[in-house]
């Protein structure tokens, strides 16, 4: 299994899968700082057009928390990218016949499964924490990080929010015949929770939940808020994971 997770590691270099979401990943991280930077100039840029309007503009004082805030509105947008450059994980393969081969040498279909997966969870993870490292840099160098309370939680509940993710992406994958339907059934399950989050009853348990570690520092939110979320998204992964087992060793390669 462990020649098979380098085979597929080896295949992220080679395409160029892993440098385009390397510099993806970076230019947010830098992103982050540099848009909370240059907040202040932005607004005395526009404060003319405002004032037109009649509206008043007045100091605009720009702290760490202003960098994570966009940290954090920013991390759809490097979820959503390598959602789509990682969808063709199983579907290449069929296309091409390639695990047929491996198979064929003895290498059981639950390790390809867990080899793809491990994959896919390293690669994310590696990505985030290059993500985040840059932003967390840039912001120390320019205004330390006092007054940014229970950080590192909320910081990893959007890495558990990005492997339940992976993991709907993986079993979608391992389902479907082509990339635009692993696509498809991703964006729905990732969009059905952002939806289902306006439903005052069901919104503090659900997955969706994880992508509000800003509240953790902006709304007084403790860790414990999000007990009921990180159980329900620890079943999911779970859930996905071993019905996505189940589901690629009964499919014809």
């Amino acid at each position: 299994m462990t020649a098979f997770i380098k085979k597929e590691c080896m295949e992220l270099t080679r395409t160029g899968k892993l440098l385009i979401l390397g510099i993806i990943f970076i230019f947010f991280g830098i992103l982050n700082p540099a848009m909370a930077k240059l907040t202040p100039w932005l607004y005395e840029m526009l404060s003319d057009q405002f004032a037109d309007q009649g509206l008043v503009i007045g100091e605009v004082t720009v702290t760490a928390l202003t960098s994570w805030t966009q940290f954090f509105k920013n991390a759809p947008m490097v979820l959503i990218v390598a959602i789509l450059l990682f969808s063709g994980l199983f579907t290449n393969e069929y296309h091409k016949g390639t695990l047929v081969q491996i198979v064929t040498k003895g290498l059981s279909r639950n390790k390809i499964f867990i080899s793809k997966l491990f994959t896919v969870y390293g690669a994310w993870t590696l990505l985030y924490l290059v993500y985040t490292g840059i932003t967390l840099c840039y912001t120390v160098y320019f205004w330390g990080n006092d007054g940014v309370t229970n950080l590192a939680f909320g910081i990893f509940m959007y890495w558990l929010f990005g492997i339940f993710t992976m993991s709907s992406l993986v079993l979608f994958s391992a389902l479907c015949n082509n990339s635009g339907q692993v696509l498809l059934g991703t964006g729905i399950i990732f969009f059905a929770f952002i939806l289902l989050s306006y439903i005052p009853s069901i919104k503090n348990i659900i997955p969706s939940r994880l992508m509000d570690g800003l509240t953790l520092s902006t709304e007084g939110a403790v860790p414990s808020d999000f007990t009921e979320a990180l159980i329900c998204t620890f079943i999911l992964i779970a859930f996905c994971d071993i019905i996505g087992v189940l589901v690629f060793n009964r499919r014809k390669l």
